[in-house]
């Protein structure tokens, strides 16, 4: 169920005297879904990672073909990976130009959101932090510099703690002291973004194993933030907009496939304002299970119409984010070959 306010001259506007004859309906309305358990599903989306993207802007035909794929596939969101310089004062400027505010202006007539993708595993660390938050301050002043049409809509995060080199031969409790520098750096930017009122967006991507459980159902990687103690991304749904979980699989079905994946999740996420994307991958990166390359695209999205089956109805689910652009453009039509393949074997 969801409320849309348009432009269509036949919809009565409502003026004072309609809201409060309207508050009691209102009213009603939330009392019946908070009785009833019902939820209101989150506005459809559908997100890409999309990278070499200076290619992109300084290419007209390039943007055309990455406009029609969208459209053709309803991709809402693409996470646009974007680059920064260091200033001799400490400071950063984002590497953006005329063109960038072109081509932003560009997807925003194609109904595309631009999230200005970031980050790296050191990014994790504290002594980095305020190399992120140069990076924040950079993409704000280019916001502010810009026309509302010319500007990003979000800033989504790519930092994965375990793409460092420690975490391999960390202990648990190592890890646990990472993945808080992890939750840090998300609440001292979402402050940063909070204080100069940017309306940006504020994304992240995290791994499905972030909050997994011990055996007795406490959290694997517990989190002391803001003096609660909790899995780390109970603490992200407080701090950002939304997560994209990289819940890498072949596969939607069984123990191991996306579905389950995502599920505690996603049950989490419904109890908060925050959404969640769940990742797809067809790129030729990682062990094979993880994706659906050397697929057909037609047999992949037979798959996902499952995720949708499963997740539509819930209030956090935001929907599709597939990993990433240049796989997937390339990526053979065909027929709907085969269902799932089931995998139950944890990862």
């Amino acid at each position: 169920m969801k409320f849309e306010f348009g432009e269509n001259p036949e919809t009565p506007t409502l003026g004072p005297s309609d809201m409060t004859f309207h508050l009691p309906t209102l009213f009603l309305i939330h009392l019946i879904i908070a009785c009833t358990g019902w939820t209101i599903a989150a506005e459809p989306k559908c997100g890409m990672w999309v990278y070499k993207t200076e290619t992109i802007v300084s290419s007209q035909e390039e943007q055309a073909q990455l406009f029609a794929f969208c459209q053709k596939r309803q991709i809402t969101d693409l996470f646009w990976q974007v680059h920064f310089e260091k200033l001799p004062t400490g400071s950063a400027r984002l590497k953006a130009g005329p063109l960038d505010a072109l081509f932003l202006k560009a997807a925003h007539s194609q109904k595309i959101r631009l999230h200005a993708l970031m980050g790296d595993p050191s990014h994790t660390l504290s002594a980095k932090h305020d190399r992120v938050l140069a990076s924040v301050d950079a993409l704000i002043s280019y916001n502010q510099e810009n026309t509302p049409d010319a500007r990003f809509d979000g800033l989504h995060l790519d930092i994965e703690p375990h793409g460092l080199a420690d975490w391999k031969k960390a202990d648990l409790s190592a890890k646990c002291r990472l993945i808080t520098q992890f939750v840090e750096v998300h609440a001292k930017v979402a402050k940063r973004l909070d204080t100069a009122a940017t309306g940006l967006v504020f994304g992240t991507d995290i791994v499905f194993w972030l909050d997994k459980l011990n055996a007795e159902g406490t959290p694997m990687y517990p989190v002391l933030h803001g003096g609660v103690i909790q899995d780390p991304v109970k603490h992200l749904f407080g701090i950002v907009d939304h997560v994209a979980i990289m819940s890498y699989r072949g596969t939607v079905e069984g123990r191991n496939g996306s579905i389950a994946l995502v599920e505690r999740t996603i049950d989490h996420a419904d109890v908060t304002s925050a959404e969640v994307f769940v990742g797809v991958k067809m790129a030729k990166i990682g062990p094979a299970m993880e994706s659906y390359f050397g697929r057909t695209e037609a047999e992949m999205q037979a798959d996902l119409q499952r995720v949708e089956s499963v997740y539509r109805p819930h209030a956090s689910y935001a929907g599709i984010a597939y990993f990433m652009y240049d796989a997937f453009k390339v990526m053979p039509q065909g027929a709907h070959a085969r269902s799932s393949r089931r995998i139950d074997t944890d990862s």
